[in-house]
């Protein structure tokens, strides 16, 4: 039932979610031209920053989890987080991403369940695969995702330097705790 209610407070958060953008006159980022789907869709990342909602809140310490399928250009997919504390509740959701540009990789969508379905693209990403930063089509949604839950200051305000050079209000963006290392 937890699900079912998380899936809908999805879908009702996407369909009146707002843009936190003004992205300039060529609208927001394009995504990269090529990513390794076998390096960046698999394992854990951890969500440094996202635009906030409603469905949100709360939240702390996000992680999306990729485990590859066996299908072609699909891979699991688990996004979670703590409710307000570390200690807090854990919240889930799951479901099945579609690379939607193979060979490239650069954009995926996440369908989870009922007509729930998420659309991103990877507009950043480190050349070692430590860290990218991921937009909607529309530009309405941007997140910063590492692989480190402690990535450091000096990296965190170089991705938030980036993601404003495209347009975006980023006093707008939210820090969620993230546990130790």
């Amino acid at each position: 039932m937890k699900q079912f209610v998380l899936a809908i407070s999805l879908a009702a958060s996407a369909m009146m979610s707002g843009c936190i953008t003004s992205p300039g006159s060529g609208g927001g980022p394009p995504p990269v031209t090529r990513v390794d789907a076998a390096r960046l869709y698999t394992g854990q990342w951890h969500e440094i920053a996202f635009r906030p909602n409603w469905l949100l809140e709360g939240c702390v310490a996000g992680i999306t989890r990729y485990t590859p399928k066996t299908e072609p250009n699909q891979v699991h997919v688990r996004d979670s987080c703590r409710d307000k504390t570390l200690d807090g509740p854990e919240k889930v959701v799951e479901g099945t991403g579609h690379i939607l540009d193979p060979g490239t990789n650069a954009k995926i969508r996440a369908d989870y369940f009922l007509f729930v379905s998420r659309e991103t693209w990877i507009a950043a990403l480190a050349d070692d695969y430590s860290w990218f930063i991921s937009v909607t089509p529309d530009f309405g949604e941007v997140n910063i995702f590492t692989r480190n839950p402690q990535p450091g200051q000096k990296l965190v305000d170089e991705l938030v330097a980036r993601i404003k050079s495209w347009g975006y209000d980023t006093s707008l963006l939210v820090f969620p705790i993230q546990p130790p290392a």
